[in-house]
């Protein structure tokens, strides 16, 4: 039974593979929920496939947004000029 020992990199691949399996599981619920939700509100294959794409994308929030340091950039650098 000594050949049965578990190495401390097998458990971190075994963690990430576990891991990975619990986000990929998620993902599939999200674009799942979405498909039911855009069977009936969709108009257009279009529409129905941006609403499944867009299923993992959460919307911005306040505390994003002032967290972001683009408050001050100019992005119009012809406008500088």
């Amino acid at each position: 039974m000594d050949n049965w020992k578990i190495t401390s990199e097998e458990l971190i691949r075994l963690r990430e593979s576990c891991l990975q399996s619990i986000r990929d599981g998620e993902i599939y619920q999200l674009r799942n929920d979405a498909k039911l939700r855009a069977v009936y509100s969709s108009q257009s294959y279009e529409e129905f496939k941006d609403i499944v794409d867009a299923a993992h994308l959460r919307p911005v929030t306040r505390s994003d947004k002032a967290n972001a340091h683009t408050k001050n950039r100019l992005w119009n650098s012809a406008a500088r000029d």
